[in-house]
């Protein structure tokens, strides 16, 4: 097999356990607000960027409901959560993979739908910027994921070829994402299903949830296994 010379890293829920701040400010936003969320709602919202949420959740609830007003008071949530916190956690596996990927001069990019302030604050948090050789946000890209434009965009930045790179994510607009660039990629499911959900009066239509299931080419429990994967198969 080729050797990897790039891997394109997704940022949250991926490299750090922001799915879980993240989906507690929107139980907060939703119970203001008398909506409905549970995990399936934030799993397919996650990995867009924020206009393409506004319209996701336009199809979910209604195009009648006020979901700016939603989303701006999640957003607000996240923020006092995360002045609380000051810590992001890194998602298990994240160093072993970030240090196999120096030893290994493998370039590490992160795409992610973020701003890319949001991004840079993360990697300071957790004290990991000096292992990230370049970044893409979501302000760089004009459609956001499932589009594939923000890994081709890292895919460029990284001057590799596509048989030399792989993506790495949590969601599943992610992966359709790096299919539709034609990358392999590496599915870690951001596993939510313990937290508690929110039966608001304003229901959820589940039939627009993301009906079309990417397969990744390999998919792992957490990042850990994933390194240990690679450093037997790319050579």
């Amino acid at each position: 097999m080729r050797k990897l010379a790039a891997v394109i890293l997704d940022m949250d829920g991926l490299m750090f356990d922001t799915g879980r701040l993240a989906y507690e400010a929107y139980l907060l936003s939703a119970k203001r607000y008398d909506y409905q969320m549970t995990p399936d709602v934030y799993y397919d919202l996650t990995g867009r960027t924020h206009p393409a949420i506004l319209e996701k959740m336009k199809q979910l609830y209604g195009e009648d409901q006020p979901i700016e007003k939603w989303r701006k008071t999640m957003i607000e949530e996240k923020e006092n959560l995360l002045q609380k916190q000051q810590r992001v956690y890194t998602k298990k596996g994240l160093r072993t993979l970030l240090d196999y990927a120096k030893a290994q001069d493998i370039k590490v990019i992160v795409a992610s739908s973020n701003l890319n302030s949001q991004i840079e604050r993360y990697l300071a948090l957790e004290n990991i910027t000096t292992y990230i050789d370049d970044i893409v946000s979501g302000e760089e890209v004009t459609h956001g994921k499932p589009d594939p434009e923000i890994f081709l965009r890292a895919l460029a930045k990284s001057g590799v070829s596509k048989e030399e790179a792989i993506v790495f994510e949590d969601s599943i607009v992610g992966i359709t994402a790096a299919n539709r660039a034609q990358l392999r990629s590496i599915l870690i499911p951001d596993d939510l299903t313990d937290l508690p959900t929110y039966q608001g009066k304003v229901a959820v239509d589940t039939t627009k949830f993301e009906q079309k299931k990417a397969q990744p080419t390999f998919e792992f429990a957490d990042l850990a296994q994933a390194t240990a994967f690679m450093q037997q198969q790319f050579v």
